[in-house]
């Protein structure tokens, strides 16, 4: 397989200076990481999430527990990471197409081995149909990173589009407080509530709006098959962030202020369950 080299200096430089600024990447690093991801979250998840036991609230559905608990993981990792690729290289957003080097191309490389073990684990599973929200999610999400880290291109875009990855930390978190049964009033799931919002309306919103003004200023600079299937993904991804946000914000906004009202009109306590 042959290196790929890429140009990631600014547009707006001359020629000289951005033939001085060159980084080589070497596909075969990769394939490398995405495999080895796969089999570091398959470790994680059959030798790893075991050792941490199974809440008493999923216990008929053990499985639930230990692939939220993995999602987790790579959402903190790849949330991390991400920030820092924008922290230490903020040149990225200088050219979103061009931009290379294995920083960044690592971290799309590694997401790409996490949505690929996820979709084998629920493949395994019979989990595609029950989540057919996130199986779309990672058709769209693998097919546009796999064919990018193939061909050394667009780094910069799926790192925008990682962004989503800082959210998916909150999001799921969320979740697993929930089947820790941690109390929906409790100060600590409020804080992640509130930070999952937060972060979901900053980060994904960001990352579809800037993606989108990228497909509309820059449609000649990508083959056209490539900006076709680009645009199925963005579309699929869209209407799935529309409906996870309605759902959140109906469950810890709506749900809350008028379980309030009802509790301030007959002194009630409530608890009050997830959807």
């Amino acid at each position: 397989m042959d290196t790929v080299t890429r140009n990631f200096s600014s547009t707006m430089a001359s020629d000289s200076d951005a033939g001085n600024n060159l980084e080589t990447v070497d596909v075969r690093y990769g394939y490398v990481m995405i495999f080895s991801t796969i089999f570091v979250f398959y470790s994680l998840n059959n030798y790893v999430a075991p050792c941490f036991g199974t809440p008493k609230s999923v216990r008929d559905d053990p499985w639930r527990w230990r692939n939220l608990f993995i999602s987790w993981i790579h959402g903190m990792i790849a949330g991390i990471w991400n920030i820092l690729c924008f922290v230490l290289y903020p040149e990225i957003f200088d050219d979103l197409i061009e931009h290379i080097n294995y920083f960044t191309y690592m971290l799309v490389a590694f997401s790409t081995g996490y949505f690929l073990y996820d979709s084998i684990d629920m493949f395994l599973n019979n989990r595609l149909k029950s989540n057919w929200e996130v199986t779309l999610h990672h058709i769209a999400v693998t097919s546009m990173f796999w064919s990018n880290v193939h061909r050394g291109s667009c780094i910069g875009y799926n790192c925008v589009a990682l962004m989503a990855e800082i959210n998916s930390f909150f999001l799921h978190s969320r979740k697993l407080l929930q089947m820790l049964q941690i109390g929906f009033d409790h100060w600590c799931y409020r804080v992640v509530t509130y930070l999952n919002l937060i972060t979901f309306v900053s980060c994904r919103g960001f990352s579809v709006c800037r993606i989108f003004y990228g497909m509309y200023t820059e449609p000649s600079r990508v083959p056209t098959l490539f900006y076709f299937c680009l645009s199925l993904s963005m579309i699929v991804m869209s209407v799935i962030n529309v409906v996870l946000f309605w759902r959140l914000f109906k469950s810890d906004i709506l749900k809350p202020q008028k379980q309030q009202a009802k509790l301030n009109g007959n002194h009630n306590s409530f608890y009050r369950k997830d959807e």
